[in-house]
């Protein structure tokens, strides 16, 4: 779960094991594993851990509870059933605890195997206020010795910041919010809370209904609202696995169930609606589910507010003013929420020669295809194991992201048998399950993957990230970053190796290191956590520790001296909607270079094309199309004022712009133009025509300009450049240097 509000500091006793391993739990007797499990408990915050005893609590056995104990205030029934692996718990065991408990007078349970439970368990368990813990949750506690369940929770002081600003907004009429906070920082409590003091408000009691994507994340969120309302004061119900939703007070479904289930919805159905990783809201799908609904409040929660597809999640949240929080990975990472990063750039495979024409001026568009010669997987591989060695890495357990699942299973075979295992979205459950099991538990150092582990997944024993040459959008290198960064007792630190396959990425890395350096510290970051105090003390600074090999280090030597800048396209839209979201308004186009850091115009121009089709990418439609029509319209009063002729969609373009980038293109101009031929008609003076038979012929004049400049292929961009004494005379004489354009043109 993610880092929450502060809580209750118990001494903890001296945790003596049965077992060596986590696997061996398998080899435990039944009695051993309820030994196992109380004492795994008690290291976890709990107290007063008790086996059941047959005949004493219970008249007959143990009642379908086999351990009571304590956390803070809260007593707690807890099941443990021990099973063969591939062999599910059903509901026969939940029926049994909840009757247990019930006869116990206990309210809240938990339910504990080493094995893995059916969907129905899952569904049923939420209705009846049962916690879960299976094998993946009690490896997680056997790692981390910590669980959520039960907490005392109070919002850290950054967390009641976002309370307190969503409900001013919402007082003031908004009724959409955009959430941003990095993975680890507590969004689930955030929200959580926000709906306690919404309800509190409220003069009825309203329905709230939470939405994910994935069953783990929506488990994982019951337990968060669990922990922040209590149990027994509200209703709680699933619907994932098809199952219906129900009337209860909070609901916790899943896009697709739901989205099966529309025709039996309404549009007020609720009053609160949640949508966790809102940025997939705006697929066809998720956002048929989203926009049935018109609650009083919708609101979207999230790590990377801006999609790979550049379509605007902030404005289907209700715009700028809406998006708040916005405590991203570069805050979390300044501010010590999350394990630190120790980073190795690897551009081992770099072909020398080709470094060497950079000096040579090569340029942009070409500089990937003659740098990177790819090395064969085998040889990556190869270089894998020699770094870890070299680093000190030790007991690797590392995540290799790959670029699509043909490369994965490409690059598996080039291991060491036994040293790695595979899993992606087209495996079954049970496939993916049992692989991810064999990571954790067995001797496999790797397990690669595509497109999972972005969301919703931990694994807390992770080490090490390696990025297998990745030159997909920076959104999803940051999200992959980000989940393999939440903190543990017992990690400050994840090594990262990163096997880039473009320039753009190594700018990237390098950009990332600057903004964690400028970003300035929260104006409360003092610890607020006791737990955080008594945590393993390894000394960090806030900078990102990031080290080149000798040609990535070459390379970057070379593009500083040449004031190269590779931004790539998404990090140049995110400085974009940055610099509108904390200035509430854009930058001209002649402003962009000096308000918006490291953005040059050459970079628009190469991903974008025109300033307009930045600022389309970035904003979709919200964009002050008739602005820039009106200036456009201006400008075709005054030349034809001056010149009575009609000027071109590509003399307009031509007038809109600095070197090399257009305002608009031609098409663009076309387009904000439809009038155009009317626009024009009412504005050309028509003189009648003059009998020039008796006039006496002239000699054509000579004009200097046109014979110095006749043969050159000048423009409107060149025209520019000539020494400004020189285009005062010419327009002095022509009125206008699209006029002395055409003249030299016709002269030619």
């Amino acid at each position: 779960m993610e880092d929450n509000g502060a809580m209750t500091v118990s001494v903890i006793p001296q945790y003596k094991p049965l077992i060596a391993e986590f696997k061996d739990i398998d080899n435990l007797s039944s009695s051993d594993f309820e030994i196992f499990v109380r004492d795994l408990f008690v290291a976890s915050g709990w107290t007063d851990a008790e086996i059941t005893q047959t005949g004493k609590e219970f008249k007959h056995g143990d009642g379908g509870v086999d351990i009571f104990a304590w956390k803070g205030r809260r007593k707690f029934a807890i099941e443990v059933k021990q099973r063969q692996l591939g062999t599910t718990v059903d509901v026969k065991a939940l029926n049994q605890l909840v009757t247990g408990a019930t006869l116990a007078n206990v309210s809240y349970k938990i339910l504990v195997t080493n094995s893995w439970f059916t969907s129905e368990v899952k569904a049923r368990a939420l209705r009846l206020g049962v916690e879960l813990i299976d094998r993946d949750e009690l490896q997680n506690l056997w790692v981390i010795k910590h669980s959520e369940i039960g907490r005392d929770i109070k919002p850290r002081t950054y967390q009641q910041d976002v309370i307190n600003e969503a409900l001013a907004l919402h007082a003031a009429g908004k009724s959409k919010l955009l959430i941003e906070m990095a993975t680890g920082l507590g969004k689930t409590y955030t929200v959580a809370h926000l709906i306690k003091r919404l309800i509190q408000q409220n003069s009825r009691r309203p329905r709230v209904l939470f939405l994910a994507h994935q069953v783990e994340i929506l488990l994982q969120s019951v337990t968060a609202f669990k922990n922040v309302l209590g149990i027994g004061n509200y209703s709680f119900s699933a619907c994932f696995g098809g199952t219906h939703p129900e009337e209860t007070d909070f609901v916790f479904a899943s896009f697709d169930t739901l989205y099966s289930k529309l025709d039996a919805l309404s549009a007020g159905a609720f009053d609160y609606v949640i949508v966790d990783e809102a940025h997939h809201t705006l697929a066809k799908t998720y956002s048929a589910v989203v926009s049935l609904f018109q609650p009083q409040l919708l609101i979207g929660l999230t790590a990377t507010p801006y999609r790979t597809d550049n379509r605007d999640v902030v404005s289907f949240f209700g715009g700028a003013d809406g998006h708040i929080g916005k405590f991203d990975l570069v805050w979390a990472l300044k501010n010590k929420k999350l394990a630190f990063p120790k980073y190795l750039v690897l551009l081992d495979d770099l072909d020398q020669d080709k470094i060497d024409q950079l000096e040579s001026g090569l340029s942009l568009s070409d500089i990937d295809k003659l740098l990177f010669l790819h090395k064969k997987d085998h040889e990556i591989v190869r270089l894998i194991d020699k770094t870890v060695t070299e680093q000190g890495i030790e007991d690797v357990k590392g995540i290799i992201f790959c670029r699509n699942i043909q490369h994965m299973n490409h690059l598996i075979a080039f291991f060491e048998p036994g040293t790695a295992t595979l899993v992606h979205s087209k495996m079954y459950d049970q496939e993916r399950r049992e692989n991810i099991r064999l990571f954790r538990e067995g001797d496999y150092k790797y397990i690669l993957v595509c497109d999972l582990f972005n969301e919703g997944i931990d694994i807390p024993e992770t080490n090490l990230l390696i990025f297998m040459r990745y030159t997909g959008s920076r959104t999803i290198w940051l999200q992959q970053l980000g989940r393999g960064l939440r903190k543990t007792p017992n990690k400050e630190f994840v090594h990262v190796l990163d096997f880039v396959g473009s320039l753009e990425r190594l700018n990237e890395i390098k950009g990332l290191a600057k903004e964690i350096e400028q970003q300035p510290r929260y104006h409360d970051s003092t610890i607020d956590d006791p737990e955080e105090m008594d945590a393993p003390g390894v000394y960090h600074d806030t900078s990102l520790e990031v080290q080149f090999s000798a040609e990535a280090a070459k390379v970057l030597a070379l593009l500083e001296d040449m004031k190269m800048q590779l931004n790539s396209r998404d990090v140049l839209l995110d400085k974009l909607r940055r610099y509108r979201e904390k200035n509430d308004e854009l930058p001209s186009i002649a402003e962009l270079e000096q308000e918006l850091d490291d953005v040059s115009f050459d970079q628009i121009a190469t991903h974008f094309g025109s300033y307009l089709s930045y600022l389309t990418a970035a904003f979709n439609e919200d964009v002050d199309i008739p602005s820039m029509r009106t200036r456009l319209i201006e400008f075709l009063d005054t030349f034809i004022g001056e010149n009575n002729m009609a000027p071109s969609f590509y003399t307009i373009s031509l007038n809109f712009g600095v070197n090399p980038l257009y305002e608009f293109s031609e098409k663009e101009t076309q387009q904000l133009l439809p009038d155009y031929d009317n626009l024009v008609s009412a504005r050309i003076k028509v003189t009648a025509p003059q009998d020039v038979s008796d006039m006496p012929v002239k000699e054509a004049e000579v004009c200097p300009w046109i014979e110095t400049y006749r043969g050159q292929p000048l423009n409107f961009v060149s025209f520019k450049q000539l020494p400004s004494d020189v285009q005062e005379q010419i327009k002095n004489k022509y009125q206008s240097a699209f006029v002395f354009l055409k003249k030299l043109k016709d002269a030619f």
